[in-house]
């Protein structure tokens, strides 16, 4: 029987280990030497994984916005055209109202960094193809819709009695950004 776990599983432990520490003490806080003792492994399997501390909350950051866009994806699957690109926005506020303190401390802690691109944004911009959505920027579409969410989401939590009144709009600016006319119907979710 092998004592030693596939590369995988080390990647996801040391990150399990050091989502647990930023959680608890900061991005600014983090030190290697903890994330090797949560994940159970010596220092130089962590640099098998990682080069830097910088590396590893990337790679918090690309784990989280995967997860994210997977349950997007997921959710959007069961719809069909335009209204695939409705249900991503919806399932987006859900899936961030869900796990807003992970959020923030990855992406609005205190260090600065070089721009990034952002995966949620091009994954709906390829959503907006896939549908073959008439838009004449898809790229610009797709930011403007991700930030919505965004907005939307923040708005919601900070002031939850307005969830429907905000789902309502942001649909309905879903459906104007992509020529489906004002749309007023309500969604219940």
């Amino acid at each position: 029987m092998t004592r030693t776990k596939p590369g995988w599983q080390r990647r996801s432990d040391l990150l399990d280990a050091a989502e647990s520490l930023v959680l608890a003490h900061g991005v600014d806080s983090l030190k290697i030497d903890d994330v090797t003792n949560g994940a159970s492994v010596a220092k130089g399997t962590f640099y098998l994984h990682f080069a830097s501390k910088e590396d590893l909350i990337e790679g918090l950051r690309e784990r989280y916005v995967e997860r994210f866009v997977r349950r997007q994806r997921e959710a959007a699957a069961a719809a069909t055209g335009i209204e695939r690109v409705e249900v991503w926005l919806l399932a987006g506020v859900t899936e961030y109202l869900s796990d807003t303190r992970l959020h923030d401390v990855l992406f609005r802690h205190s260090s600065s960094e070089a721009p990034r691109p952002n995966l949620a944004v091009e994954a709906l911009r390829e959503l907006l193809e896939e549908v073959e959505a008439d838009v004449p920027d898809p790229g610009a579409t797709a930011a403007i819709l991700y930030h919505a969410m965004h907005g939307t989401a923040d708005h919601i939590l900070h002031i939850p009695q307005d969830r429907q009144r905000m789902l309502d709009e942001a649909v309905r600016l879903c459906r104007v950004l992509l020529g489906h006319g004002d749309a007023t119907q309500n969604l219940q979710t």
